[in-house]
């Protein structure tokens, strides 16, 4: 069972103020308060803490600019015109922000930073700032962005992978139900892929697949959607596109793999690519689409590979 910070006894001798002053002390936020004279008043353990900075340095010190020298994350210090302190002092609103101060040994520190009006009846009495160190959250944070992006990209090349893709398309299909917005999907398949396999290795394989990925990718714009669905394939989605920039794009896609190639030992080896394209209809699904745009691409498969079809 935890000892209670207090007992009865204890708390019967301490003065109101005494007993403020130990809780906040036990606080994991940084405490501190300045009064009306912008005189720093009160600064508990926790501050010391997080900044490094003793009680005693910085008790009776009169504030003129923010107390914890906030700094961008780069390390470049933040001017504001006024500080949140001078200017709670003024109108009686509180602020909430995530800055980075820097502790005495040199070391940046991610805090929430919250400053609060004291106030009694109308007349502000002086400023409480409070702060937490955010670094642990941070840490999860930056950890579960990088388990999302992982969820979601390709290893070998680093586009969006299948997951992602379909989930793409279906919140644009959302779109185009709501609000008419068009859009296209492309599948495209590297031709004789197998061919490079067998007769240069995996190795080759996989700097094939790379190089398409890259110059592709070139032709797509920021709105747009550029993955590797699986294998030798990829599907690119175009957003507010019409059937005539649709061709355009993926004819160029298909004229810049064929005009890069790639070498092996010294060697030139042409690579193509075929493609298969389609608009989305009224009544589409994520699977109809797809399978639209595969069919395209296998017509342009029997016409002989290194085309373009649409429909």
């Amino acid at each position: 069972m935890h000892q209670p910070l207090l007992n009865p006894i204890d708390s019967g001798v301490m003065s109101e103020s005494e007993l403020c002053r130990t809780m906040l002390d036990h606080s994991q936020e940084g405490v501190y308060f300045i009064d009306r004279k912008f005189v720093l008043r009160f600064w508990n353990d926790s501050a010391e803490r997080i900044t490094g900075i003793s009680a005693s340095e910085m008790i009776g010190m009169t504030v003129t600019d923010n107390v914890l020298s906030p700094i961008g994350e780069n390390g470049e210090p933040i001017h504001e015109a006024r500080s949140p302190v001078k200017m709670a002092m003024l109108d009686g609103k509180v602020r909430e922000s995530e800055v980075w101060i820097r502790h005495r040994n040199g070391y940046r520190v991610p805090v929430h930073l919250r400053t609060v009006p004291i106030k009694k009846f109308s007349k502000i009495l002086g400023v409480m700032e409070s702060f937490v160190d955010v670094s642990k959250r941070q840490e999860i944070e930056n950890e579960a962005e990088k388990y999302k992006t992982l969820a979601f990209t390709d290893k070998l090349t680093g586009l969006f992978n299948r997951r992602y893709i379909e989930d793409f398309i279906k919140s644009r299909l959302e779109g185009f139900r709501r609000l008419s917005l068009p859009f296209c999907v492309m599948f495209i398949d590297i031709d004789h892929f197998k061919a490079f396999n067998d007769n240069y290795g995996h190795e080759m394989g996989d700097e094939v697949i790379k190089m398409v990925g890259e110059s592709c990718q070139l032709m797509i714009r920021s709105s747009d959607l550029f993955g590797r669905f699986g294998g030798e394939e990829f599907v690119a989605v175009l957003s507010g596109t019409n059937e005539q920039n649709m061709y355009v794009i993926a004819d160029a896609m298909r004229t810049i793999v064929e005009n890069t190639g790639i070498r092996s030992n010294g060697d030139a080896l042409k690579v193509t690519i075929s493609i298969g394209a389609t608009m989305v209809r009224a009544e589409d699904s994520l699977e109809s689409i797809l399978k639209r745009a595969d069919d395209f691409l296998y017509k342009s498969k029997e016409a002989g590979r290194n085309q373009v079809t649409t429909g």
